[in-house]
Order: C-alpha cells, then structure tokens, then sequence
C-alpha cells in the first residue's frame, strides 16, 4: 500500500515537473503576451541586418564577423540561393531569425509565410524564433499567423538604409539594410559593428545574456 502512494506521488512530482517545465519554455517562446512588435529594450543596444541579396561580397563580411554577433534576419529566397554563406553562418553559429517579403505581400499570398517558414527549417533545422518583413510592417493577419508559428515579431527603432550610420542610444535595435536596391556598404557596417558596444537582442530586451543556439 505504502509502495502504491509512493508511486502515485511520484507520478503527480513529473507531471507537476513538466507542467511547469513547458510553461517555461512556452514563455521563451513567446516574449509577448500577444502578437506584439518588439521595437526597442530596456538595456544595451541589438545590431541586426536584413539580408535579401549578396554574394561574394556577404560572404566576406560572414568570413570576417567577430562577436559579438549581429542578429541576421534571411530571406528565404536568399537562404536557398546561399547554401555555403548558409553553412558558414551555422559553423560561426550566428544568430539567424526569419526575413519576410513586404507586409502586402501576404494579403495576395496568405501561404506564403507557411512555405517561408518550412524552407528556413530545411536549411537551419530549426524554426525561426525572430521574424520581421522586409518593410518592418506587421498586419493583423499576419501579426496572428507568426504567433500561431510561435515566432517574435522584431521590428526598430533605428532603422539604416543608406547613408551615413546612425547613433545608437541604450536600448536601441538597430536594422541595417542588405538588399539589391536599398543597401549599406559593408564596409561602413563592419566599421559600425565595432564603433558601438552592441549586445544580443535577449541583453537588450531583458538584460541578461544566453548562449547562442548550437545547430545541429
């Protein structure tokens, strides 16, 4: 009898256990409490760069990087024209979240973001926990379909086009464009990345730090 509590005790312990472990894990998940846009933090500042197109010239830049390490946001056709910048940015194990098309986009293609989402799994193995559009504009179908994927929605509030860089304050994300027609110099983004302190985005929003997921 003694020998049937202490089983069914035990069993309430794990169930209790991994009820508690899935809410925790349920909130790294989800940062929001619901489908929000995340633009700035509390703490440091987050460098992040949305890249749609490049080559050689991206390839030597992802070569030379140095931590701390910006937040790159991929674009899924990029993902599948780069396969060796891809295993690149998985063997220095940078941070990678998901780059969506323009925000009108998903109203003619509301599959798009699915088929997005799947073909970034195919490449990292993984799916994307950090996503934005290209145009950092969130509609509210779109805003429901990343949550159900269970995906924060990142945008800025320093956002570098062209140019001059720009200051950075505490708490400041900052996106970097990388794409055909609208482009920063790479140059100026590496001398940029190690003119300003920047941390990762968990730093800047929470102010701790976390090691930076291992591939498979």
């Amino acid at each position: 009898m003694k020998l049937r509590i202490l089983i069914a005790l035990a069993s309430v312990f794990i169930i209790l256990f991994f009820i508690q472990q899935r809410e925790e894990w349920t909130s790294v998940f989800r940062i929001t409490e619901q489908p929000d846009v995340l633009i700035k933090g509390n703490h440091g500042m987050t460098l992040t760069v949305d890249l749609s197109f490049g080559r050689e010239d991206v390839d030597e830049w992802i070569t030379k990087l140095e931590k701390p390490y910006p937040l790159l946001f991929l674009d899924a056709e990029w993902i599948e024209r780069s396969p060796l910048i891809v295993k690149k940015i998985m063997e220095k194990n940078i941070p990678v979240g998901l780059l969506g098309k323009d925000s009108k986009t998903y109203e003619k293609s509301p599959m798009l973001l699915e088929k997005e989402i799947k073909d970034f799994e195919s490449a990292f193995g993984f799916v994307p926990l950090w996503y934005r559009t290209q145009d950092h504009t969130f509609p509210e179908t779109l805003k429901q379909q990343v949550w159900d994927a269970q995906m924060n929605m990142v945008s800025a509030s320093v956002n570098w086009t062209a140019g001059s860089s720009p200051p950075v304050k505490k708490g400041d994300i900052v996106s970097v464009a990388l794409h055909k027609e609208t482009r920063v110099a790479l140059d100026k983004l590496a001398t940029y990345h190690k003119e300003n302190p920047f941390v990762s985005i968990e730093e800047t929003l929470f102010g701790y730090t976390t090691e930076t997921k291992t591939y498979p």
